[in-house]
């Protein structure tokens, strides 16, 4: 798919910053959106322009680094997820996508979609959390009885990344 992206560049904390527009295609639905960043980047290296800067730790779901404002929206348009997490698919052919930094006065922009977080590392080093209640009896997931031979097979599909070994 073809998109337009419309991005914060900020070269650092004091300057002052603005959205850039940037024509991406090749897309692929299944690519997760820091992938997609990751694909423009590789073209701007290409034609010689700097890379635009964004925190990608674990691509995993768990560590928050990747945190972006999406057209307006935390993580973007779908729910429950991180920004690693959201998919190319939610989007459609022809889009326009606005990419921003987390904003807030405790996260100071450092370089285009990179945030200072030293600020939440501190509460969380400290041993502090947020306590949330929630609504109904959700089940803890790992309280949840998997069947051994489920377990095994996702084990074993798990195990082989089709390197050919």
């Amino acid at each position: 798919m073809k998109l337009t992206l419309k991005i914060w560049r900020q070269k650092g904390p004091n300057d002052k910053g603005q959205m850039v527009t940037y024509p991406v295609d090749n897309i692929d639905g299944d690519m997760s959106f820091l992938e997609m960043l990751d694909v423009l980047n590789d073209q701007l290296i290409e034609s010689g322009d700097e890379p635009i800067a964004f925190d990608h730790d674990c691509r995993e779901g768990i560590c928050g680094m990747c945190s972006l404002y999406i057209n307006g929206e935390a993580h973007g348009p779908d729910r429950g997820v991180t920004t690693c997490q959201l998919h190319m698919r939610k989007f459609k052919d022809g889009d326009t996508i606005y990419i921003e930094p987390w904003r807030a006065k405790a996260f100071p922009v450092i370089k285009d979609l990179v945030v200072d977080r030293s600020s939440f590392d501190r509460i969380m080093a400290s041993g502090g959390f947020v306590s949330v209640n929630t609504s109904g009896n959700t089940v803890d997931a790992n309280a949840i009885p998997v069947p051994k031979e489920d377990a095994d097979n996702a084990f074993e599909a798990a195990t082989c990344i089709g390197c050919g070994a």
